[in-house]
């Protein structure tokens, strides 16, 4: 269940090392996804990572659609029941928006296919590889990825969230191990399907898991359940907008550039992933307590979640920034190869953008939690455009480094609009 009011020791002590135990585990994850990308990068080159990393970027840009903000509503719900005892309410909020997904899921899921069919035989440059198409089952298996995540963090179980999330490039990466190993040829359509079918078995064991802890809850009325299309919608639109941001330059890198500049950019993209890594984690880390502390009117320890996981972030990101930004280059050559030096500067801005998210703090969960979701869209909107204006602006005379530049800009909009209005809820009067 969710942890209630912090009080005593536990207030310290407890969710630094829940914390802890979370970023460990976040921290194998991203080692395994930056060897997939390490092994895409040396066995392809340039072109079959930026492939591989468009395929499954857009496959999941799209099943976010397809969940609808059911994954934040359900996280808000479940936990708030929970924090009030109501086990049966909050398995009947399971089950009600699981079974809202799985039409949608279907229908998204046939809708891409056949666009992607459409780009496919129109000679769209990046479909020509086919790792678009083949990204199909990863967009209806990742949306419901995407709710079973959302329940266990709505159950409060930070750590097996945490361990799920992202966790299909484990067996991923010793399938591609494997191969290369036995004297296989590693291509991005192939490895699309591998991670397809590793996140199709780790979802089903997701929702065993679920099914075995929460079977004995029982069911209650669920009348007054939150709208997917009134109150998830703009959820799904921030969700959304804040992966657009991270799609948008790897697209543009592929189109504007080519598909060696996008193995290029999702190289650099890899190694500053972790930042990014620590600041959704520390942000789905508090959604739950901070329903309960907002349900209860208690906003002072909302306040203090928000403060704690920001020095928290920051003790734990700041001795790994500094090396990156003072020498980007050789670590980039050391971790991919002399292919990819010039990625140096691109790597400086977006190991700087997501340091000023995390300097801002995990202002998300308390936005979400608040309901307060659609005064940030007009925001989110405005620094997408601003990242596709600057980057269109700023590819011709610096590359691929402009792309950085463009995204850091765009993301530096809603991280300042994003702190400033979760002050104001936190200041509100209940």
């Amino acid at each position: 269940m969710p942890d209630g009011p912090p009080s005593g020791w536990r207030a310290n002590i407890a969710p630094l090392l829940r914390y802890a135990s979370v970023m460990g585990i976040k921290a194998g994850n991203i080692a395994t996804g930056l060897i997939v990308t390490l092994l895409l990068a040396r066995a392809g080159g340039p072109e079959v990572l930026g492939s591989y990393a468009m395929a499954i970027q857009t496959a999941q840009l799209v099943s976010i659609l397809a969940v609808v903000g059911c994954d934040q509503l359900a996280l808000r719900e479940v936990a708030a029941h929970l924090r009030l005892g109501d086990k049966a309410a909050s398995a009947s909020h399971m089950r009600h928006y699981l079974r809202f997904v799985a039409p949608l899921a279907a229908l998204v899921t046939g809708l891409y296919a056949g666009g992607v069919w459409l780009l496919l035989n129109a000679g769209f440059a990046p479909a020509q590889e086919g790792a678009l198409l083949a990204a199909t089952g990863f967009v209806a298996a990742n949306a419901f990825y995407l709710m079973g995540l959302g329940l266990v963090r709505g159950m409060g179980n930070a750590v097996w969230a945490q361990l799920f999330d992202g966790l299909f490039t484990v067996p991923l990466a010793l399938a591609l191990g494997l191969m290369l190993l036995t004297g296989g040829r590693i291509e991005a359509v192939g490895s699309v399907l591998a991670a397809t079918a590793c996140l199709v078995a780790l979802m089903a064991l997701l929702f065993a898991l679920l099914w075995r802890q929460t079977r004995d809850w029982g069911s209650a009325p669920v009348a007054d359940a939150p709208s997917p299309w009134v109150d998830g919608s703009p959820m799904m639109m921030i969700s959304f907008l804040m992966f657009f941001g991270q799609w948008l330059p790897q697209f543009l890198a592929g189109t504007l550039g080519s598909a060696g500049d996008a193995g290029a950019f999702r190289a650099a993209w890899q190694v500053a992933m972790p930042f990014a890594v620590v600041y959704s984690t520390v942000t789905t880390m508090m959604s739950a307590p901070v329903s309960g502390d907002l349900r209860q009117g208690r906003r002072d320890l909302a306040h203090r979640r928000l403060r704690r996981y920001r020095y928290a972030a920051l003790a734990s990101t700041l001795p790994l920034a500094l090396p990156l930004l003072i020498w980007p280059e050789p670590v980039l050559t050391l971790l991919f190869g002399p292919a990819f030096a010039g990625a140096a500067p691109l790597l400086q801005w977006l190991v700087a953008a997501n340091m000023l998210g995390i300097l801002a703090g995990p202002s998300g969960a308390i936005i979400t939690m608040a309901g307060r979701s659609r005064e940030t869209l007009i925001f989110m909107v405005a620094g997408a455009a601003l990242m596709l204006a600057l980057a269109l602006v700023l590819v011709p005379p610096f590359g691929i480094t402009g792309l950085a530049m463009a995204y850091a800009a765009g993301y530096g909009v809603r991280i300042v609009q994003g702190w400033w209005l979760a002050r104001r809820i936190l200041l509100e009067k209940p």
